[in-house]
């Protein structure tokens, strides 16, 4: 599935060497259940040795699975398969490679440029709150919080991402938004420490583990928010696996159709 957030033209394999280790890790170990992007995969790696170097030596838990792609790539291959293959990889990796293009998410994430803060700030009273907002990203829900929280921390995993967030707190003069390393398995933070933990695109690979882990850090009364950007993706109903773990939800139809469900929870210990 293409979501067009870059325009592949102006993208290629090098753009990997601008991503961090759990990035890498990902796209190397999708050739495991995907042969069609093994295959390319293997050959845009072997036409780059010094982005399979890279690979290699930035995650080096998939070391061996690189060296095994590159030697199976097929010899004698044409500048035009060489090609071919590097803009596969480059279109079914185009939602790991906006990372490494800030502005441009900006720009061109339907889930950012489409959303307004209201969707954020009606949920809860962020006045004065101690906020942590896990998958930051670009900020756009920590910017909005900090209009209003005494302290905001923004938790992002993707160093391009924690330096665009950083030049806009410098530039902009923003003193109450930190930036920090972190994932919502692992929140680098005690617990009973934010009065709002909020997310939005994040939770729902693992959710009890990931909510379990959101509350752990958020104070007694304090409140869980998943609030999510105005795409277009048509949801029929609000996610089940939210609701039976106690979340309430707010629904509202996005100016590009789509279906948006918020959710909220107060933490009770």
């Amino acid at each position: 599935m293409s979501f067009n957030w870059i325009d592949k033209s102006q993208y290629t394999l090098d753009s990997f060497l601008l991503m961090d280790r759990w990035l890498i890790r990902m796209i190397i170990n999708t050739s495991n259940n995907w042969p069609e992007y093994a295959e390319n995969l293997s050959l845009a790696l072997a036409s780059k040795p010094y982005v399979a170097w890279y690979c290699s030596k930035k995650a080096p838990e998939i070391k061996e699975k690189v060296e095994q792609l590159v030697l199976s790539a097929p010899l004698n291959a044409t500048n035009e398969q060489i090609k071919k293959a590097e803009e596969f990889i480059v279109e079914a990796t185009e939602t790991s490679i906006i990372y490494t293009d800030p502005i441009n998410m900006n720009r061109n994430c339907n889930y950012i440029y489409n959303w307004k803060e209201e969707r954020l700030l009606e949920l809860v009273d962020f006045k004065d709150k101690i906020v942590l907002d896990i998958g930051s990203g670009t900020g756009r829900l920590a910017f909005a919080a900090a209009k209003l929280a005494r302290k905001v921390y923004a938790s992002e995993p993707t160093d391009m991402l924690r330096e665009y967030m950083k030049d806009k707190i410098k530039n902009e003069g923003i003193s109450n938004v930190v930036v920090v390393d972190g994932t919502v398995e692992h929140i680098p933070y005690e617990d009973n420490t934010f009065d709002i933990v909020m997310s939005a695109h994040v939770v729902g690979d693992y959710y009890d583990a990931e909510i379990a882990e959101m509350e752990r850090v958020a104070k007694n009364n304090g409140y869980i928010l998943d609030c999510i950007g105005d795409d277009d993706r048509i949801r029929e109903k609000p996610d089940e696996e939210m609701l039976k773990r106690g979340f309430e939800y707010l629904y509202h139809k996005s100016t590009l159709g789509g279906d948006i469900y918020r959710y909220r929870k107060q933490v009770m210990k």
